[in-house]
């Protein structure tokens, strides 16, 4: 872990990619209310020569210590974003019913406040794992994605997963980044793990899969456990 300092030390960061002073002045005002007592030098991007978890579009990716909650992360949304809100990203995280998404503690327009997930990337795990190991999590990973399905969430992102899963110290897998997420009557995140899967290990013969896919998403989510095994089949 890194270095704790003050939140003053990312008074220019906290308005990245350009500093205004009053919003930054808001915002380290606003995240000291909510319990924030510091961030840490920490993670594997480097951003104006101060290390965060993440850099995206829409948002930089801080972990922080929360005067209750311990260490936790901050999705701060970037002034440049083409999003005017983090609100609708919170908000369907917290829809979700199943433990396959960090617990969000707080959100609103700048800022959500989540969970700190101690594990790895699926994009770095597949670098490192046999074939085998792969095939296992996968399947933990369709058995979250029928959660979220459960859950009526979609995530419209897991057709290219690998940024988008953390595998835990524990063997768990947990969903990342709902920024592109939304509620859905018809929700189908297995059927696009599904096609990367697929994908990664050249199967072939998969139109039965796919036939059951489709009624699965129709509404026949008790057909899981046929298309796990048809999977399973599927690699033999």
């Amino acid at each position: 872990m890194g270095e704790l300092v003050d939140l003053s030390s990312i008074r220019k960061l906290i308005t990245y990619p350009y500093y205004v002073e009053d919003i930054s002045d808001f915002r380290i005002k606003k995240l000291r209310s909510l319990g924030i007592r510091g961030v840490y030098n920490y993670g594997s991007v480097v951003v104006n020569g101060f290390k965060v978890l993440g850099k995206g579009h829409a948002s930089i990716v801080l972990l922080v210590s929360h005067e209750l909650l311990g260490d936790v992360v901050v999705k701060v949304r970037r002034l440049d974003s083409k999003r005017s809100s983090l609100t609708n990203e919170g908000y369907i995280m917290s829809l979700v019913k199943y433990d396959v998404v960090p617990k969000v503690y707080y959100y609103d327009d700048d800022f959500i406040i989540m969970e700190y997930l101690d594990g790895i990337l699926l994009s770095n795990y597949v670098k490192l794992c046999s074939d085998e190991e792969l095939i296992k999590v996968f399947i933990k990973v369709f058995e979250a994605a029928y959660k979220l399905d459960l859950s009526l969430i979609d995530h419209l992102e897991l057709s290219r997963p690998y940024k988008h899963v953390m595998i835990l110290r524990d063997g768990n897998v947990k969903f990342l980044d709902f920024e592109s997420a939304r509620s859905s009557k018809t929700p189908c995140n297995l059927c696009r793990v599904f096609s990367s899967f697929v994908s990664m290990f050249k199967l072939k013969e998969v139109s039965h899969i796919r036939t059951l896919l489709k009624t699965y998403k129709s509404g026949k989510k008790e057909l899981f456990k046929d298309i796990i095994d048809s999977i399973l089949l599927s690699i033999k």
